[in-house]
Order: structure tokens, then sequence, then C-alpha cells
């Protein structure tokens, strides 16, 4: 048996859910849902089950500290995007206000930082993904 899912959803923390919804609003394109203590940004356009990101205002935010490091604020999730292009995504996130690590695990994907300090992975798709 499995969840009869209508879709999923990941939800971020932060000490300005606003700022870092207009970050991935900017960055994926997607609609954007304003709250009093969170905001939901989905995309709307998808066929089938949707997909959604909620940015949850915490007041005593602590930014997660990539990679891991003894005695500070630990990563509890990261989003993988999946691009034709890694490093024009790169380029497109930078502009849109990301930064990118110093310490990158691969040649073949970059880890990025978005505005509230969340680790993001910029990969190319994986090879069971067929192009439509």
């Amino acid at each position: 048996m499995a969840l009869n899912l209508v879709g999923w959803n990941v939800v971020l923390d932060s000490n300005d859910a606003d700022m870092l919804s207009a970050f991935y609003e900017k960055l994926l394109g997607w609609s954007r849902f304003p709250g009093k203590e969170f905001t939901v940004l989905a995309n709307v356009e998808q066929r089938g089950f949707p997909t959604w990101i909620t940015f949850q205002q915490v007041d005593n935010y602590e930014p997660p500290v990539w990679p891991t490091t003894l005695d500070e604020q630990q990563q509890m999730e990261h989003l993988d995007f999946h691009v034709k292009d890694v490093e024009e995504a790169v380029k497109f996130a930078m502009s849109c206000g990301a930064t990118m690590s110093e310490i990158q695990c691969e040649d073949g994907w970059r880890v990025m930082i978005d505005p509230a300090g969340h680790p993001f992975c910029l990969l190319p798709p994986p090879p069971w993904i067929k192009e439509a």
C-alpha cells in the first residue's frame, strides 16, 4: 500500500519567509501565495501532482552550516534542481541572489547557498529522466 498523493511539499524555515520565497520565485518561475506565517510557492503549470515549497516564518531561525561543522546548526535537508546546463543555471541562480558554496563535492554539479543559508544543488538530469 502507498499514500494516495495529491502533491508533495517541502517546508523551509527562514527569519524572512517573504524574502526567501521571492528568491525562489525568481529562480524557479513558480507562482507565489503569501500568508501571515508562511508563504507557498507552487508550480501551478505542472501536469499531474503539483509540486510546491512552503516558506515558514521562524523568528529565531539559525541558518545551517554547510558542510557540517560540529557545534553549529546542522542542515536538515537540501533541495536538488536538475537542469540541462549546470553552469548556466549557476549564473542564473547567482543573479537571483544565491552564492556558490566554497566547498564543492564533484565536478558535474554545484552546491549553492540561498539567501537564508539553505544549501541547494544544481545537477544534470539523472539518466532515468527522459526529455519530453
